[in-house]
């Protein structure tokens, strides 16, 4: 994949560019296993590398770091900085404090490699051209964390950074809500003014939760099983909402429904 460096601050240009490397060198190896899974004809056109302020100020005003516009990845690759972001997110739980402070390379190539799977050709509509209201944003956004981690992480540190998200969903149900995912986005920038990390993630951790429950409970720990129950959702026109589907398809209770699309906690 092509890439080009964006910085404000030029004594960062080797470390950006070095650790950009290592992230394109996992991205190589992610593709080369999501062919397995699924194709994915349209590439983005490359990725860009930054330090935090050319991403959040010279080339957008989102607060997160990683995103895609224009066919291009933005990404800034410093593991410093990807640390101190989910530090604060901790909210006192201390095995997300240990994992954050223990950050690993995989971690941010799992970021990049998430808004690599945003083009995978299994989903329904463009990226670009998604709708951010959309029943199933949920699901893409799950499974595009989902499949990186379960592709690039070894089986242990899947099953670890999958329990600090669990511990951190508990930790902020109280303060942002058990809304329905449908609303992906509600507790931050995307349904409001919170810019908080935390505020962004909650969703985010959410729903890889609720996509990797599917899979694992349901799906016989088989993700293309779960593919192709939502292409049948998208293949027959999209009628009500995707969770409704799902609790249709799988004959999942009333009380299994709201765990998985409410709090999204281990146990029901």
């Amino acid at each position: 994949m092509n890439y080009a460096v964006s910085i404000t601050d030029t004594k960062k240009t080797e470390e950006i560019e070095q650790s950009g490397l290592t992230v394109l060198n996992y991205l190589e190896s992610y593709h080369e296993s999501l062919n397995q899974i699924t194709s994915v004809q349209e590439r983005p056109r490359g990725i860009v590398f930054h330090d935090l302020e050319s991403a959040t100020k010279l080339y957008s005003t989102i607060p997160l770091p990683a995103y895609t516009s224009r066919d291009l990845i933005h990404l800034t690759p410093l593991l410093e900085t990807w640390k101190q972001i989910y530090l604060t997110t901790t909210n006192g739980v201390k095995e997300a404090e240990d994992y954050y402070r223990n950050l690993e390379m995989v971690d941010v190539a799992e970021i990049a490699a998430h808004e690599f799977t945003h083009h995978a050709d299994f989903f329904h509509s463009e990226f670009e051209d998604w709708d951010e209201n959309a029943s199933d944003m949920w699901f893409e956004e799950g499974i595009c964390f989902y499949l990186p981690r379960k592709l690039l992480m070894s089986e242990e540190r899947f099953e670890r950074v999958m329990e600090v998200e669990r511990m951190l969903i508990d930790a902020y149900k109280e303060e942002y809500g058990e809304y329905s995912l449908d609303a992906f986005g509600e507790a931050g920038y995307r349904g409001g003014d919170n810019l908080d990390y935390s505020a962004a993630f909650y969703d985010y951790w959410r729903s890889t939760r609720t996509v990797t429950r599917l899979i694992d409970e349901y799906c016989e720990g088989d993700v293309q099983k779960l593919i192709d129950c939502y292409r049948e959702w998208v293949d027959g026109g999209e009628k009500g909402r995707l969770q409704d589907f799902f609790i249709e398809r799988f004959e999942l209770s009333e009380e299994v429904g709201r765990g998985l699309w409410l709090h999204s906690r281990g146990t029901v």
